[in-house]
Formats: C-alpha cells, sequence, structure tokens
C-alpha cells in the first residue's frame, strides 16, 4: 500500500468520525501526573519535573487533538502532527476554541519520518496507539526522527498493541491490513518486547515497560497493550 493509499484510507475513517475520541488516554494522564505535571486541586496543578509549566511536548499522531487539550489544560505547552489533514483539521477547530494561539503552528499534518521542527526542539513526547497503526519500518523511522528533535534525557511515552490477542502466538509481531469497517484499509503492527527495542534503537532507554492485559470472561477473549516510558540518551 503506497503512502497516498494510506493518506486516503485515514483520511476516509476521520470523516466516518471513527476515531473522534475526545477524553485523553488514562495511560497519557498516568504519565503526566508522574513525570511532568500534577493536578493536586480543583485550580492547583504543580510540577512534578522542576521547571515542566510552559515545557513543549510533541504528540506524535495527534489525532483530533485529545492529548494537546489535555497538556495544554495541564500547563504545557503541546504541539502535534498527523497524517490525517481531517484530523488535523478538526484538531485545529478545538484548540481554536480553548483560545490557544497559533493552532495552525501546534497542529501540523506531515509525516512521522521527517518532523517539522529543529533538533531538539521538544522538551519531551508521546505516541498513544499510534506507532503500531503504520509499518514497522516506517514506525522506526519516525522514532529514529524524534529523537532528533527530543532534547537530551528528554521522556517519550509510547503505547502499541500486543500481539498476543491474535489467536496466533503469543508472541506474534507481524502485520496486517485491517479490512473491517472501522479504520479499512490501515496497517495494525503486533509488538513484542524484542520489536520494541528495535524501535526504540540506540537513542533511547527504557526506564519503564508495562503489559496491561483485559480478559473478557464472557467470550474468553483478550488484548493487551504495551506502555513504556524512554528517555532520551
Amino acid at each position: 500500500m503506497g503512502t497516498e493509499a494510506k493518506v486516503e484510507a485515514w483520511d476516509e475513517s476521520y470523516t466516518r468520525r471513527e476515531n473522534h475520541v475526545f477524553s485523553p488516554s488514562e495511560e497519557v494522564v498516568r504519565f503526566v501526573a508522574r513525570h511532568l505535571r500534577r493536578r493536586i486541586g480543583l485550580d492547583e496543578i504543580v510540577d512534578v519535573l522542576p521547571g515542566a509549566a510552559g515545557m513543549r511536548v510533541l504528540d506524535v499522531g495527534c489525532g483530533i487533538g485529545r492529548h494537546l487539550i489535555y497538556g495544554q489544560q495541564m500547563g504545557l505547552s503541546m504541539y502535534g502532527i498527523d497524517l490525517s489533514s481531517e484530523a488535523v483539521r478538526v484538531a485545529r477547530e478545538w484548540l481554536q476554541r480553548i483560545h490557544v494561539d497559533d493552532a495552525e503552528g501546534r497542529a501540523v499534518v506531515g509525516d512521522v519520518r521527517a518532523l517539522p521542527w529543529p533538533d531538539r526542539h521538544f522538551d519531551h513526547a508521546l505516541s498513544d496507539g499510534v506507532l503500531d497503526s503504520m509499518t514497522f519500518e516506517i514506525a522506526c523511522a519516525g522514532v529514529a526522527d524524534l529523537a532528533r528533535v527530543l532534547k537530551p534525557a528528554g521522556l517519550f511515552y509510547c503505547s502499541v498493541i500486543s500481539g498476543d490477542q491474535t489467536g496466533l502466538e503469543p508472541a506474534f509481531a507481524g502485520e496486517r491490513i485491517i479490512r473491517d469497517q472501522h479504520e479499512r484499509g490501515t496497517v495494525q503492527s503486533y509488538f513484542d518486547e524484542a520489536k520494541i527495542a528495535r524501535m526504540l534503537g540506540a537513542p533511547f532507554v527504557v526506564d519503564s515497560i508495562e503489559l496491561v492485559r483485559h480478559e473478557d470472561l464472557t467470550r474468553q477473549r483478550h488484548h493487551g497493550r504495551w506502555h513504556m516510558v524512554a528517555r532520551r540518551r
């Protein structure tokens, strides 16, 4: 599948509003609270990391901007990039509605392999359920360019899907093209620990990695996601 076809598939998915998610991911909220800034009252947020207020944070695969909005509300300076122009259009509108300056510069359309920012521009980064929605080759190139725009010691939170839910092999780490209506025509890449290590590569050291597994006892099914925090060397 060529790049144009992938862009079209994601634009179609967002046009159908399949990925119009408005609440921040629980794990992203946990990452921010543990490492950057934490809410301690109705109107009081404190730094967990000294000087975190106002730090620049990049959301790789920002979608319609749910984590951009959450980060801004937590006093961070949020930026995002997404392949889908339809998703970015909604993200910009959302940012404008909460009176964030330069919405067009905050949410941009682009390729993760060629991030449109200079070296060491961002303090931290996150990517929730995005790097598993592309080929592994593209994900690796994207993480390599992310390392370029991150400052040394910058944190990177990332989540990807575990391959043990496919019913094939517990350690399945291949790729599939989605045929169902939801996200039809897009890539689903499954991960194990070895594949995660290859994706992060030499620029990052892993601070923490967790496999969160959910069991559906009624249907005898399960699914899991890897959640990791890595640090730029």
